[in-house]
């Protein structure tokens, strides 16, 4: 019995991997019953009290708004998480907003060294955040830890954040390469040579520099490189947008082709755990590639990709990347927010992404955006492609 069911363990996966490609090599052509397919995420109830602005009437401190809200059903955000194999440290963490309606995308990265307060657990970075969420889990008997883990990592950052997360996925680096190739790999810029060895991850990257062609596993080292840029994870969030802005236009051109789509779709189904369903591939692939989408389909030219507002730091001798809460919730506001209020005031509340003792971490947290000397570069897909990041 018990090699039974180590069999359909390692059967089900491939199984679904072929419905789910059947599915979507047919339907993001042929099938005509979700063309008015729209998902349904119950959005109008939001995972955190949205707060009205304390200036505007009332006593002015911390009121919620009363009268309810409304949801785009044009903009979803998604929570796209890549780990290690060693510790599951989230080391790429994303968050993404798409417009179906104007076919936009926003993509900010989180520096994985973002100081963060989690319940009572010592470690403060927010890469930590996946692996207690998914222990957390599992201590209550999940069937499944990696996923409700990363459900549980969405539900926290959207009561902190003040942002509703529609989707949330998790994948290792084996998934991420073997998407890559499920592609046919990346043309692009490595702005430098790159060499590193780390037997205790089993990490080696040797990448030299120049336009070349990266398969999935050379994407892999590229991704992970960090300890030849001046300014640290820094600069790996930097040359993530390079690799990020080459994947989408390799996607764009590659994703018309049947064969690719159920290559992808295996690939997603294996290594990738996530909320999104099926008819959600299909909803979103076809708006992606313009079916039925008077906007037509996703242009690298309206691709945003920007960091996390911030400066990184050192504190009792660990270096943090501190987040700036006035920029930052007017980042929320603007590129993430979809409702049709402010969602300004009701950013970390708690405090969540600081320290509570008087430190240089909390002079950067509380600093006036405009006076702390911050800088939120914007960059796009298209402009990266052409001229790469100055």
């Amino acid at each position: 019995m018990s090699n039974f069911r180590k069999f359909l363990k390692k059967l089900m996966p491939r199984v679904g991997a072929v419905l789910v490609a059947a599915i979507i090599g047919s339907g993001l052509f042929l099938a005509n019953y979700l063309v008015l397919y729209t998902p349904d995420k119950e959005i109008n109830t939001p995972n955190f009290d949205i707060i009205a602005d304390p200036n505007q009437g009332g006593n002015g401190q911390g009121n919620t708004v009363d009268t309810p809200v409304e949801a785009s059903n044009k903009q979803f955000n998604f929570l796209i998480m890549g780990h290690d194999r060693a510790a599951s440290l989230t080391d790429v963490i994303l968050l993404i907003n798409y417009n179906t309606e104007i076919q936009s995308i926003t993509v900010m990265q989180i520096p994985r060294d973002t100081y963060i307060e989690i319940n009572n657990y010592s470690y403060h970075k927010i890469n930590g955040l996946y692996n207690y969420c998914v222990s957390q889990v599992r201590g209550e008997g999940s069937a499944n830890p990696e996923l409700d883990g990363c459900r549980r990592m969405e539900e926290y950052l959207e009561r902190n954040l003040a942002v509703t997360i529609h989707y949330s996925a998790v994948m290792d680096l084996d998934g991420f390469g073997n998407i890559v190739d499920a592609i046919g790999g990346v043309d692009m810029n490595v702005p430098m040579n790159m060499y590193y060895s780390d037997p205790e991850q089993n990490l080696y990257i040797n990448l030299r520099e120049g336009y070349q062609h990266l398969d999935g596993r050379q994407a892999e080292q590229f991704i992970r490189y960090r300890a030849g840029y001046a300014t640290g994870d820094i600069g790996r969030t930097d040359a993530q947008k390079i690799f990020i802005s080459a994947f989408m236009d390799k996607l764009l051109t590659s994703i018309k082709d049947v064969n690719t789509i159920s290559a992808l779709a295996q690939n997603l189904v294996t290594y990738v755990e996530s909320n999104v369903t099926p008819a959600d591939v299909i909803f979103f692939g076809k708006h992606f590639i313009g079916i039925g989408n008077k906007a037509g389909p996703v242009s690298l030219s309206n691709i945003k990709m920007m960091t996390m507002p911030g400066r990184d730091t050192m504190y009792n001798g660990i270096s943090y990347y501190v987040m700036n809460k006035d920029y930052m919730s007017g980042v929320i506001n603007d590129y993430y927010n979809i409702y049709n209020t402010s969602v300004l005031w009701s950013f970390d509340v708690n405090e969540v992404f600081v320290t509570s003792e008087n430190s240089y971490l909390r002079d950067i947290y509380l600093a006036d955006k405009d006076s702390g000397g911050f800088r939120l570069i914007i960059y796009n897909a298209q402009g990266i492609e052409d001229n790469g990041i100055g």
